[in-house]
């Protein structure tokens, strides 16, 4: 990824959270310590809702394939 398809994600990442993410997606992220994106996220984070919310926000800037 360069920095404008980043800059793209963080933007689609925060229209996904304000409009669809519900009230406990946000509070279970807050009791983790936020969102943290990296190369090697934790193995153990396993979250259906935050997973839909990602995979949304690829798809709106073109870097997941709309099923």
């Amino acid at each position: 990824m360069d920095r404008s398809e980043v800059r793209l994600l963080a933007r689609a990442l925060r229209a996904e959270f304000w409009s669809t993410a519900s009230d406990e997606l946000l509070a279970r992220l807050a009791d983790r310590g936020g969102l943290n994106l990296g190369l090697n996220p934790p193995d153990d984070i396993e979250d259906d809702e935050l997973e839909e919310v990602l995979w949304r926000a690829l798809q709106s800037i073109g870097l997941a394939a709309r099923e």
